[in-house]
């Protein structure tokens, strides 16, 4: 029998989705208000052209995931569909080869040093936009002011832009499971990218939805598109030490080289391989840049490290347990049955492990290693309990997510242009 509630709760969640009319009525809002999705529209045809408009481009593991689960859905459901995607480097893509995919170069982009390409970055903008059916924006965290390096106002600037093309072609926007992060002084700044005709609004928690019910838009809630991946069954392994991935991210944590450092030293000492999950190789914010983080512990230790996206993402096959800063560490983890433990730097993680109902976390700026070693040796006591337990509740939320998904695109389908 569990010691928590956890597969308890996920087990009555699981039999409400269950006995739910997948037929369920969605609504959406704008600046109308809200409005049931029961009528035949146009603006899906045969093979629509999709514009997707992530945080791809940036090396990073996580934003990388989002995108490839959005395209295999709107794949599957529109199989004569195509693709512009819009990023900063295409090279950091996870996306298969397809013919129905065209990569566009987000603007601006290095302007000072490209003004003259930026010419037809902005021409490829404005054009692609025109011939699209829709407009699809996210998910995660796109609308942020809480990192270190990062412009807000700029930030904003680009994505008021590009909502302004969409609106002016009459281009429906969708945003998909969009995460937002705001101080109070900036939530009303961007009241202007929700507003208008024509835009559906889903969130990937309950704060940011909070955060736009401030400003008095309504949404709907729509889990983060990585916790549907579904990854390959690994192969089985020669058994070595086991391995324990760690992944954190700078700035957050309490004296955080120096936790760290005890962190790893106290795994060692236990029998384990640690290995640096390194989600973030951001070329330009190097502060976000995971692989030079700890590169000093990871030459100390004779450590593997990480040292691209695909690579991080495949390591997951092989490990037993992860210790995880990065919110996509820890769903990567739940989609895997690894048993992690938390270290939350943030409301967006706080509010993924309470929806878990998991106890196995500690919040970054009140780190106490001492209290760590005593809850690790916990959750490995009861390793195979939680394993059970995550992949019980990862068997739900790919369930949740599928219904979800298809009653929010149902809807989309149902309303008149």
């Amino acid at each position: 029998m569990l010691k928590n509630k956890f597969f308890r709760d996920s087990q009555k969640r699981s039999n409400s989705s269950a006995n739910r009319d997948p037929e369920w009525t969605v609504r959406l809002y704008g600046e109308r208000g809200s409005r049931d999705l029961n009528s035949k529209n146009e603006f899906f045809r045969a093979s629509p052209h999709f514009s997707l408009f992530t945080a791809t481009g940036a090396y990073n593991l996580g934003d990388e995931l989002i995108l490839l689960q959005e395209y295999t859905y709107l794949k599957n459901r529109y199989p004569q569909a195509t693709f512009s995607v819009f990023t900063y480097d295409e090279e950091s893509s996870l996306l298969p080869e397809d013919s129905c995919i065209k990569y566009i170069s987000y603007f601006p982009h290095y302007f000072k040093k490209r003004p003259l390409q930026n010419i037809w970055y902005f021409l490829q903008t404005v054009l692609t936009i025109r011939k699209s059916d829709m407009i699809i924006i996210g998910g995660g965290g796109l609308l942020y002011d809480n990192e270190e390096g990062q412009d807000f106002n700029k930030l904003l600037r680009q994505w008021k832009f590009r909502v302004w093309l969409a609106k002016f072609f009459h281009k429906p926007i969708i945003y998909w499971s969009l995460g937002i992060h705001l101080k109070e002084e900036n939530k009303r700044k961007i009241l202007p990218l929700f507003t208008g005709e024509n835009i559906f609004i889903s969130l990937r928690d309950a704060e940011s939805k909070k955060t736009l019910e401030s400003i008095g838009i309504k949404s709907i809630l729509l889990p983060d598109p990585v916790l549907s991946y579904d990854p390959e069954i690994p192969k089985l392994l020669i058994k070595q030490r086991p391995k324990i991935g760690l992944s954190f991210r700078s700035g957050f944590l309490q004296d955080e080289l120096e936790n760290i450092e005890k962190i790893i030293a106290f795994l060692m000492a236990h029998g384990y391989e640690p290995i640096l999950l390194n989600h973030s190789f951001h070329k330009d914010n190097l502060s976000t840049n995971d692989n030079i983080f700890l590169s000093n512990l990871e030459e100390k230790y004779q450590l593997r490290s990480t040292k691209n996206i695909k690579e991080t993402l495949e390591i997951y096959k092989e490990l037993e347990f992860v210790v995880g800063m990065r919110l996509h560490s820890l769903i990567l983890s739940l989609v895997h049955a690894i048993p992690f433990f938390a270290i939350s730097y943030g409301k967006k993680t706080d509010e993924f492990v309470r929806s878990l109902n998991y106890e196995y976390s500690l919040a970054a700026r009140m780190f106490d290693i001492e209290i760590f070693k005593k809850q690790f040796m916990k959750l490995e006591e009861e390793k195979n309990e939680q394993k059970f337990a995550l992949s019980a509740k990862n068997d739900i939320l790919k369930r949740e997510i599928y219904f979800t998904t298809n009653n929010f695109f149902n809807g989309l389908e149902s309303i008149k242009r």
